[in-house]
């Protein structure tokens, strides 16, 4: 049996581009044999610890960001929508209830934590409904089809979440992340662990690897 390439994927449901980049790991997982490990981490602390800005923050980015936003979403055949108060969604309300919850299922239910982690992001990038608010991350659940809902809720609001999120944004610091999404990837025949930023490297992840990369919807057979 051929060896798994272990990818830790680390992201925040704030960003689009991490959902972009998280659809299209997903759907090369069976293709490349990976090992899709999911690191919910907290954006604004990467941030503000590798000194990195948001692309909204930066006229020229933002000026082009909108239209970027929705290529990207039409070529991956997402149902993006537009956030109406972005500024206010990003920047005040962020996502820490969710990135905590999140957090929880990643340790009591790893098996729904890619589905969940998906239904976040639709429920903000495709729906424009708070991903903070606890009726709507139950939903989330629900439709990730979470065993215990209301354990995941209750333990999303303990230590035990609160320092794995920790963890997993200080070990993404550790290898030097400033943003997402942002993936370290181990060559199972080498050992060797290299790093990628961005929804736009996964066709580069491919070359370092080896594999074929075949568009944002390759054949799953």
């Amino acid at each position: 049996m051929a060896l798994r390439t272990k990818v830790n994927f680390y992201y925040d449901t704030l960003s689009p581009y991490a959902w972009f980049g998280f659809e299209t790991l997903c759907r090369y997982q069976k293709p490349w044999n990976l090992d899709l490990q999911l690191k919910p981490m907290n954006l604004g602390k990467i941030m503000g610890e590798s000194g990195n800005t948001p692309p909204g923050m930066n006229p020229s980015k933002a000026s082009m960001l909108s239209r970027d936003v929705q290529r990207v979403s039409d070529m991956l055949n997402l149902p993006y929508k537009s956030v109406q108060h972005f500024a206010k969604t990003v920047f005040i309300r962020g996502s820490i209830p969710c990135l905590k919850t999140l957090a929880a299922c990643q340790i009591l239910y790893p098996d729904n934590l890619e589905e969940m982690s998906r239904q976040a992001w639709l429920g903000l990038y495709s729906q424009d409904i708070d991903i903070t608010d606890k009726n709507n991350i139950r939903v989330f659940a629900e439709k990730a089809g979470v065993p215990d809902i209301d354990k995941l809720l209750e333990f999303s609001t303990g230590q035990e979440a609160r320092e794995q999120l920790i963890s997993n944004t200080n070990e993404a610091l550790e290898s030097k992340c400033f943003g997402a999404p942002w993936y370290t990837v181990t060559n199972p025949e080498s050992g060797r662990t290299e790093k990628f930023f961005g929804h736009d490297r996964v066709e580069m992840l491919g070359w370092v690897l080896g594999k074929e990369y075949q568009g944002p919807d390759p054949p799953q057979s």
